[in-house]
């Protein structure tokens, strides 16, 4: 196994000062051929003696009671961690009560999948479960011992395990699905935004839509998103969301609007249990809301009033979104749309209120009383800007905003009038 610099010197200093392994993503990820993202190590080294041999590397200190140190090198970060055992379930992982070791293969015993279950001291492998070595070669994922300790340890677990599958292209067990599928109720005792995380990750990753499958038909997706169960009986409209799904950009916006496209009216407040962020339920609200493609005759409007509520990355998104729904779109009006957008990009056509010629000053300055009212003048002048782009001068759009004040003050007198009459 390759190891860089830096990797090489923090074994190099731990096994100077007591046992030093690598251990987790870094080992899975390398020998599943993929690229791993950090780097972590366990060892037997006492947490004060550790804080003191890496004192030059800034260490920090981020789980005491699980003796973890964190250290940067080169602007990299590393954790090093005690070895330990768990013992017992605790009702929260938080409470997880330890006990430290000296035996790697202990600390790898307690660890979720047998391909995770894997240690490395810079020469040798160290396996923690029987099943170890065999399933890292055959890409397969399974729990270390017992499937249902293993998830009332911790019922993250669950999710964790269809991450994997969605992020990692690993293979599965049926049985495996099924026995996993007993315990999906522990879900519930999770927090939304330990929830919201896994699933954000099992719906960017690239089998996402064969793994959202699968939770849906074990009804764990349900217990995720309750209102799921709308699409219960009705296989053509699931089976549509999935192949969207399998044709669409890994973005999440892109594909939290193509799972929810068809729950529109409580696509917020699905959002808003899941602790998403008031900006992303905004966004996908509205991009689910404009999946509707106009007439022909409305294209040009219907593009620029687009680009007046969103940015334009999200109107790239929007494209996405439409490609990845192809069968149910005409591709040449989203080829039609998409060009529509760049020219008005390329021309800087007026689409928001900032684009006018005019500004709220100017109204006040020209005869406009201040209230409530310029808002109002401002967005009836960009409605007619959007239609006719030529509009947008000083001149016409100060003549165009004492025109509807007098419209205004005619629909008031006629109303004054025929209430006088009655």
């Amino acid at each position: 196994m390759k190891l860089d610099k830096n990797i090489k010197l923090i074994l190099k200093i731990l096994q100077e000062n007591g046992q030093g392994y690598i251990v987790g993503g870094f080992i899975r990820d390398t020998l599943l051929g993929l690229e791993p993202k950090d780097c972590d190590f366990v060892t037997d080294i006492e947490y004060d003696k550790l804080l003191n041999i890496f004192k030059e590397y800034y260490p920090k200190e981020i789980g005491k009671h699980f003796g973890i140190i964190q250290i940067k090198i080169e602007g990299a970060h590393y954790e090093i961690a005690k070895m330990r055992q768990d013992k017992g379930i605790p009702k929260d992982r938080k409470e997880q009560e330890i006990e430290f070791t000296q035996n790697i293969y202990e600390d790898l015993k307690r660890r979720d999948f047998t391909i995770n279950a894997i240690a490395y001291d810079g020469k040798e492998f160290y396996y923690g479960d029987e099943n170890s070595k065999k399933d890292i070669e055959e890409k397969i994922l399974r729990f270390v011992g017992m499937c249902k300790r293993r998830i009332e340890e911790d019922p993250l677990r669950i999710l964790r395990y269809f991450r994997f599958l969605s992020t990692k292209d690993l293979k599965y067990l049926i049985e495996d699905i099924k026995e996993i599928s007993k315990y999906s109720q522990l879900i519930k005792e999770l927090s939304s935004e330990r929830v919201r995380d896994e699933l954000n990750k099992i719906i960017v990753g690239k089998n996402a839509h064969i793994i959202l499958e699968i939770l849906a038909n074990e009804g764990i997706l349900e217990i995720i998103i309750p209102e799921w169960k709308e699409y219960r009986g009705d296989k053509e409209k699931s089976d549509d969301i999935f192949h969207f799904l399998s044709e669409a950009d890994s973005d999440l916006i892109v594909r939290l609007v193509i799972l929810f496209h068809n729950l529109e009216q409580m696509v917020k407040k699905i959002m808003i249990r899941l602790r998403y962020d008031k900006k992303s339920i905004e966004l996908v609200y509205k991009l689910i809301n404009y999946q509707v493609i106009p007439k022909e005759l409305d294209e040009i409007i219907f593009i620029k009033k687009m680009m007046n509520q969103l940015e334009y990355e999200d109107i790239q998104r929007y494209f996405k979104i439409l490609k990845a729904k192809k069968k149910a779109n005409n591709l040449e009006q989203i080829e039609r749309l998409e060009k529509i957008f760049q020219n008005i990009v390329e021309k800087q056509l007026p689409v928001k209120i900032k684009d006018l010629k005019i500004t709220g000053k100017d109204l006040l300055e020209n005869g406009i009383v201040a209230g409530k009212i310029v808002g109002e003048i401002l967005n009836y002048l960009l409605e007619k800007v959007l239609e006719y782009p030529e509009y947008n001068s000083k001149e016409k759009l100060l003549e165009l905003a004492h025109n509807y004040l007098d419209m205004k003050l005619v629909k008031k007198n006629f109303k004054i009038k025929t209430e006088l009459n009655s």
